[in-house]
């Protein structure tokens, strides 16, 4: 396990509070999710069976980006160069929706994902030493991108 899965008290969110951050932004997903399939069918534009992807992704994304692979880059190379892999190999992950939504939209979330959410989200990881804060974020800010796609579909 690499330092990074611990919880670790920041700033005033204390474990407990990181905790229920979580549960917090993992129903609102839910219920911004349930808002979508009613009125389209889909969820968030793509097909229901990836429910539990969405519902997760926050957190298996955090662990897997920057909990294992941004922590073992960590290990063999600089902090510039492990941000730049792993924020990189992040974006690429992003190709997994490639049934799911329209090529520029893609194209689009790749750029964010591996250029800018993903490079933010290692330096935070970075300077707290816990992704769980990262997770937290990774939540507020999927949540405000389907509040956007959920009124853009109103």
């Amino acid at each position: 396990m690499t330092k990074y899965l611990k919880f670790r008290k920041i700033w005033i969110l204390a474990p407990f509070i990181q905790i229920l951050m979580l549960i917090l932004f993992f129903v609102i997903i839910a219920i911004l999710g349930k808002m979508c399939v009613d009125k389209t069918g889909l969820l968030f534009g793509r097909p229901t069976f990836s429910y539990l992807a969405v519902l997760f992704a926050p957190v298996y994304e955090e662990i897997i980006f920057r909990g294992f692979i941004f922590g073992l880059l960590l290990k063999r190379y600089s902090l510039t160069k492990s941000i730049i892999y792993s924020s990189l190999l992040f974006g690429i992950w992003h190709l997994k929706n490639i049934f799911f939504v329209d090529t520029i939209f893609l194209v689009k979330q790749i750029c964010y994902a591996g250029l800018i959410f993903g490079p933010i989200m290692c330096l935070i990881t970075y300077k707290t030493k816990t992704i769980w804060i990262a997770s937290i974020l990774h939540y507020l800010n999927n949540s405000i991108l389907f509040l956007i796609f959920y009124n853009s579909i109103a």
